[in-house]
Formats: C-alpha cells, structure tokens, sequence
C-alpha cells in the first residue's frame, strides 16, 4: 500500500488532536476525484508516496503511540482497508492500545463499516453532498449521497455518538462538512439530514474551502466561501440545534 507521510497533528477537531496530537496517517490514493481537493497531490496526483506493508505500517502506528499520540488518525483509507486492518491486528499484538480513528469521505458500503467496528473506534465522516447533482459534478460519484449516509448510519449503529474522556474522543462518531461556495442549499439539506437521522449528532463545520486544484475550471466554486454564506449556514444549525465544533482555519 502507498502512504504519503505520517506525523502528529494538530489540526483536527479539538477532541482528536487534543494537546499532544493525532497520530496521522495519510494514504496515497483516494476512491474518489474531488476537483477542490486541498490534498490533492497526495489523494489525486500520488505524487509523494512510499510503499509499504502491513508490518511497516504497524511500525508506523507503534512509533506514532510511543510519541504519545492521543489516537491512529487514518486518512482517505478506504481503498486499503483490508491492508490496513491487517496492520493494526499486528501492531496490536504488539502493543497498540490507543483509539483508531476513521477518517473518510464516507463514500463507504455499509458492509465495509459493519467489517470494521472491531477496528474502528472513531469515525470522523465526511458528509459532502445531499445533492447528488454537486456530488457528480465536483467528485465523480452520482450515488454519493445514498452510499455515505449509509455508511454513517452504519457507523452511528456500531460505534453510537461522541464520547469524551478528558476531553478526548475515544469512541463514537463526528461528522464533517465542508460548506461549498454558492452551495447553501446543499449545505442545509446535509444538517436536515444529520438532525433527522442521527441520535445526539456531533457535526464539525468547516470553513476552510479555497480554490485549488482544478477548482477554478468551475466559476461558481472558483473563490473563497464569502461571510454571508458561511453566516447563514451558521445560523441555519444554530437553528436546528447542532452541537459540534466549527473550523474556521
């Protein structure tokens, strides 16, 4: 399998990362073709990447524990999930104990969450789209939205809400989304779902979109999300009374 690095980070949700870091894992390779992708040399182009086997990579998760990293944080391991699972049999017959965090696009079959809920402690899900229209256009899949939400209802049955200890995430679920220019309409439509179907959600909403990658051959998602627009959606889940976190950087 291709990973293209592996480090402590920082920048997650404040219950992953914590104050010592999330023990990152980044794949090489994505199952699916966003054209705004921000990793998109690493999910895209694979343009820095070594391989490595379940042995080495269950080395990496070691080193990352012995670093003190609150958590295995797995980042776009959908396509290798069989691999990666092998790896972290391994590494746990070795000594890896702390949580394993999911952390993917969604774009899952249920029966992949259902293989990995003696794997998988937490899922940090994307839910992109309720438009399978935009999910078509920006990332290649037409079926987006009845596949991830699937998947998370797969992963809220088996793993169930966010639950904290010392405020860091040890099991459970958080869902993600990335607020789109000139896409309020899905964005509220994705929050209506998460509030009818998901007991006790925790949402993340992030702010960081920026044009990049082949972004800018689409002229409505060419330019940074304006204040308005992330205002309203802001308002929209305060509304509904989401709890959660919002990234703004």
């Amino acid at each position: 399998m291709e990973i293209a690095s592996f480090n402590l980070h920082f920048g997650e949700e404040p219950p992953i990362s914590g104050t010592l870091g999330s023990g990152t894992v980044f794949f090489a390779g994505c199952n699916m073709a966003c054209v705004f992708c921000q990793n998109y040399p690493i999910s895209q182009l694979k343009s820095a990447y070594k391989v490595v086997d379940e042995y080495a990579l269950s080395d990496i998760f070691l080193e990352l524990q012995n670093r003190k990293s609150h958590n295995i944080n797995l980042v776009t391991p959908s396509h290798l999930v069989h691999l990666i699972c092998k790896a972290i049999d391994i590494a746990r017959q070795k000594g890896l104990n702390i949580p394993i965090c999911y952390n993917t696009s969604s774009y899952d079959k249920a029966e992949v969450i259902e293989f990995l809920k003696d794997y998988v402690d937490i899922y940090l899900a994307d839910l992109k789209y309720a438009d399978n229209d935009l999910a078509k256009r920006y990332s290649g899949v037409a079926d987006y939205f009845e596949v991830a939400t699937k998947a998370i209802l797969k992963m809220q049955e088996t793993k169930g809400s966010l639950v904290l200890q010392n405020n860091l995430a040890t099991k459970g679920l958080i869902i993600r989304h990335l607020v789109l220019p000139n896409s309020i309409d899905n964005s509220k439509r994705v929050l209506d779902w998460v509030v009818n179907y998901i007991e006790n959600p925790t949402i993340s909403l992030m702010k960081q979109y920026f044009p990049t990658y082949k972004a800018f051959d689409y002229p409505e998602i060419s330019k940074k999300l304006v204040s308005a627009q992330w205002n309203e959606i802001l308002e929209y889940a305060y509304k509904l009374g989401i709890g959660g976190y919002i990234q703004v950087a």
